[in-house]
């Protein structure tokens, strides 16, 4: 169904998707990014939409809100707020990201 939240995420995730493509993308968030693909590899990423909420991928990994309610990942946190929850998480995102 759509709404106008969907709406706005959608443009909200493919501007941060086009922003990505040019390296302007803060580390941080690009991070959490590859780490939301990789979560749903399986699932979501396989289908090309989110199972909870129907919205296409990639672009819906870009987006502030995880629309799982932190079931799977929470929210896009600040470069601080990441760090914090990769070393609580015990998560290592590996990959060469562009500065």
């Amino acid at each position: 169904m759509i709404t106008p939240k969907k709406v706005l995420q959608f443009i909200e995730g493919h501007l941060k998707m086009f922003s990505d493509t040019f390296h302007i993308l803060p580390l941080h968030e690009k991070e959490q990014v590859f780490y939301r693909a990789d979560i749903c590899k399986d699932t979501c990423m396989k289908l090309g939409y989110c199972q909870k909420c129907g919205c296409s991928l990639p672009g819906k990994l870009y987006v502030n809100e995880s629309c799982n309610g932190g079931e799977l990942f929470p929210d896009l946190m600040t470069a601080v707020e990441w760090e914090k929850y990769k070393e609580d998480h015990n998560i290592t995102v590996l990959g060469d990201f562009p500065k």
